[in-house]
């Protein structure tokens, strides 16, 4: 099996987003760039950003390189 950029890129940002994800739900205090967020747009539009920007984006972008990838 031929693995190529797009597959481990697309894992990566997988698992980054998951990553994420679950330090948002363990420890959302010890996440500066939400905190800062959060300083600069206030609590909910500082969470909405970081959830489309860290976790949403991240896996959305892995699964079009996965399907890149298994398409090619």
């Amino acid at each position: 099996m031929n693995i190529s950029l797009n597959f481990i890129i697309g894992v990566l940002a997988i698992v980054y987003g998951l990553y994420c994800f679950v330090q948002r739900k363990i420890a959302p205090r010890n996440i500066e760039k939400l905190q800062s967020m959060i300083e600069r747009n206030g609590e909910k539009m500082g969470h909405s950003i970081h959830l489309f920007g860290y976790t949403i984006l991240p896996i959305v972008a892995g699964l079009l390189l996965l399907y890149a990838h298994f398409r090619a």
